[in-house]
C-alpha cells in the first residue's frame, strides 16, 4: 500500500492531541469489546476506525454501547472493527490508544468520523419534527459554527494515528447523503432533505480539508449513494421516523456493502 506522509503542521498538532488526550484521561472514549490485550493477539491487517458508519449502525442486529453489526464495511473487509456509536475524533483517539498494540501492526486504517463533533444528533432531534422551525434553524447553525473547526481536529486525529501506527495507509471516508429528491417528495420532506443533504456536503468538505492537510487520502461515497437515499425506490438509508431508534439515518445492509464496502476496497488497492 502506499504511504502518504503528513505534513510538518499535522505533526505538530499531533502533539497536541496527545497531550489533550492525557489531559481527557481517556474517560471519555466509548466502550469497546476488544481490550488492549485481546487485540494483540489478533493477525491485524486493516483496522476500521470511527462512529457508527464505521461501527455498521443499522445494518442488522446490533447492542449497546457502540451498535456494530456484522454488516460494517471493516467486518465485510475482513477487518478489525473499533466504530463505536456515538464516537467523536476525541474518542476515537482513546480508543486508538487503548489498541495501540493492534493498530502498531496495521498495514491499512480507515477512520469514519466527525459527523458527532458537530453536533448532526442535534439537528436530527431538532429538524425531524419541524424542519421550519426555529429550533432546527439554530442546531443547524451551532452545526456551521462547529464545522469550522472539524478540518483541524481531523488533521490532528490523523497524525495522531500514524504515530501509532507508522506504516499503515489511513484513508478517511465521508457522509452519504441521506435523501433522495423526486417529485413525489412531500413538500415539508424536501425540506428537510434540503438541509440534511445540504449539512452532508458542509460535513464532507470539512472532513475532505482535514484528510488532505495530514497527507492521507479522503474516500468520498457521495455518489455511491446517488439514487439510493430516504424517498427513493430502492434506499440504502434507514428511516422509519422514531428517533429513538438508532438505526435512522445510518445505511442498511446494502448501503454498507455497496456503498461503503466498495469504495473503501478500492481507496486501500490504490
Amino acid at each position: 500500500m502506499k504511504t502518504h506522509h503528513p505534513q510538518p503542521r499535522a505533526l505538530t498538532l499531533a502533539a497536541s492531541f496527545a497531550a489533550m488526550i492525557l489531559a481527557f484521561g481517556l474517560s471519555g472514549a466509548p466502550a469497546q469489546a476488544a481490550s488492549t490485550e485481546t487485540a494483540a493477539k489478533q493477525a491485524a491487517v486493516y483496522v476500521g476506525l470511527g462512529d457508527s458508519f464505521a461501527a455498521g449502525t443499522g445494518g442488522g442486529a446490533s447492542a449497546p454501547p457502540c451498535f456494530q453489526s456484522a454488516a460494517a464495511y471493516p467486518t465485510l473487509l475482513a477487518g478489525t472493527n473499533l466504530g463505536c456509536f456515538g464516537a467523536t475524533t476525541i474518542d476515537v483517539a482513546g480508543v486508538a490508544t487503548a489498541n495501540a498494540a493492534l493498530l502498531a501492526g496495521a498495514s491499512d486504517i480507515s477512520l469514519t468520523v466527525g459527523g458527532n463533533d458537530v453536533g448532526t444528533g442535534a439537528v436530527t432531534a431538532a429538524c425531524v419534527p419541524d424542519p421550519l422551525g426555529a429550533a432546527c434553524a439554530a442546531a443547524v447553525e451551532a452545526t456551521r459554527t462547529a464545522l469550522a473547526q472539524l478540518p483541524a481536529k481531523i488533521a490532528v486525529l490523523v497524525a495522531y494515528l500514524r504515530t501509532l501506527a507508522p506504516s499503515a495507509d489511513i484513508v478517511v471516508t465521508g457522509y452519504p447523503r441521506l435523501f433522495t429528491i423526486t417529485s413525489t417528495t412531500p413538500p415539508q420532506q424536501q425540506v428537510l432533505a434540503a438541509t440534511f443533504n445540504s449539512m452532508a456536503d458542509a460535513l464532507n468538505a470539512a472532513i475532505a480539508g482535514g484528510t488532505r492537510a495530514a497527507g492521507a487520502r479522503f474516500v468520498d461515497v457521495t455518489q455511491r449513494f446517488i439514487d439510493h437515499g430516504i424517498g427513493s425506490d430502492r434506499p440504502w438509508i434507514n428511516f422509519d421516523g422514531n428517533l429513538l431508534n438508532p438505526d435512522n439515518f445510518h445505511p442498511n445492509a446494502a448501503g454498507y456493502n455497496n456503498g461503503y464496502r466498495t469504495a473503501v476496497n478500492a481507496a486501500l488497492k490504490k
